[in-house]
């Protein structure tokens, strides 16, 4: 057929030579595909090995998408003393793995590990009535020995592009050690855009200079009190992908990632501040802000949409730093009011699918604060002096000092009695 509709616009002219050439094309095609098959009949079947009880176990490898799958089914028939009691309903697979509960839901790359949250690098997904999970999840976290990156033919494409040398697993979530009230919290520090990205433009500043000045301030109220350790993801004006920022709050092992950036809006008497949490949308302007910030300054550097932030975040309201970050975003929120009582309006808190919020929350409560808005020239005046920059610093300081000693009168164990 595809020849065809390739040709069907001279067959008239072509008559009975037309046909010729297609019986030729069409042996052609015949006679290629044998080969093909024949080759493919002598390359191995691409497959993946789990270390369990001290055997190898090899599981066949699928490639339905640019990375490699195993039929949920596949492997709990071939390791069932591992992988037990799996049900599979409508998008939700559950199971025991080593005898804790594992949850996946199609298409999001976390999954429930017992009592943690667990990013995987690609999500599970369906295809072709069966729930496929990614060989990234055999390698880290059913083998019980060394990861194995999946064995294919040597020197294959598909070698390349197979998971090697993967990292071990992540770590449980970060909560437990956070309630030790003797260890200090990493704080991660994010100032908005910077480099090629400005951010928004102000009718004298820009946004990625404001908040780094605000971010700086930041740090150093946070440097002088011994139970804070805090870290910039950017010290200067450089540009730093939204990813990056994230991962390097995981890297450090972060307690908590504040993300400082400033607002506009088309009408020049909009003013105030906001505290955002990840999650759905719930106003078209709260997706659109989120949309130009994920973008980044080209639309080639864009991570992912809202709506893909949103796809990832179902189920992600059982996360515990998700309901923390909320928790959060109010004392966030509450300390700038404070300060700005009668100056700015208090805009709330608010959940929108911002990107760069996504890869930390799976390891720490995070937020952004919104300080103000540089198309509103009194709050831009404010917002570019010094006494500005400080009062709000401060305020954020302040904040995470009180949601740390909320988060320890929580869960922190009592003292012993005579203690």
């Amino acid at each position: 057929m595809g020849v065809e509709r390739g040709a069907g616009g001279k067959r008239g002219r072509a008559g009975a030579g037309g046909r010729i050439a297609v019986a030729a094309v069409v042996v052609a095609q015949t006679a290629l595909s044998g080969t093909l098959a024949a080759v493919d009949a002598q390359t191995p079947p691409e497959t993946v090995q789990a270390e369990v009880s001290g055997r190898t176990v090899s599981l066949a490898v699928a490639r339905h998408r640019a990375y490699p799958a195993v039929d949920a089914a596949d492997l709990a028939l071939a390791l069932e003393s591992v992988v037990e009691d799996v049900t599979w309903n409508g998008v939700f697979l559950r199971a025991r793995l080593h005898g804790e509960e594992v949850a996946f839901e199609a298409e999001s790359p976390f999954f429930r590990h017992g009592g943690r949250t667990v990013q995987l690098a690609n999500p599970p997904y369906e295809e072709g009535g069966a729930f496929w999970l990614p060989a990234e999840f055999v390698t880290r976290w059913v083998s019980e020995g060394p990861p194995h990156v999946a064995a294919v033919s040597e020197g294959s494409e598909a070698s390349a592009a197979s998971p090697a040398s993967p990292s071990p697993p992540p770590p449980a979530d970060p909560l437990p050690a956070r309630v030790d009230p003797t260890a200090p919290w990493r704080v991660i520090i994010d100032p908005g855009h910077g480099g090629r990205d400005p951010g928004t433009l102000g009718s004298a500043s820009y946004e990625k200079d404001i908040v780094l000045a605000i971010a700086k301030q930041l740090y150093g109220e946070l440097e002088g009190h011994e139970m804070f350790e805090p870290y910039l993801t950017r010290e200067t004006d450089v540009y730093v992908d939204l990813d990056v920022r994230s991962q390097f709050a995981v890297d450090r092992a972060g307690d908590l990632f504040v993300s400082i950036h400033a607002n506009a809006a088309a009408d020049e008497r909009a003013r105030g501040f906001e505290t955002i949490f990840l999650g759905q949308a719930r106003s078209e302007e709260a997706r659109e802000v989120a949309l130009r910030e994920n973008r980044g300054p080209e639309v080639d550097d864009a991570p992912g949409s809202p709506s893909d932030v949103q796809f990832i975040l179902a189920g992600m309201d059982r996360n515990e730093n998700y309901a923390e970050s909320r928790l959060f975003a109010g004392f966030v929120q509450n300390s700038i009011r404070s300060v700005r009582r009668g100056e700015a309006p208090d805009r709330g808190v608010i959940q929108g699918p911002w990107w760069v919020l996504l890869g930390a929350l799976v390891r720490m409560p995070s937020v952004i604060v919104e300080v103000g808005f540089l198309s509103n020239d009194e709050e831009e005046r404010y917002l570019n002096g010094t006494e500005g920059q400080e009062v709000i610093a401060r305020a954020i300081a302040e904040a995470i000092v009180a949601y740390r000693e909320d988060v320890l009168r929580r869960y922190a164990p009592a003292p012993e009695p005579g203690c």
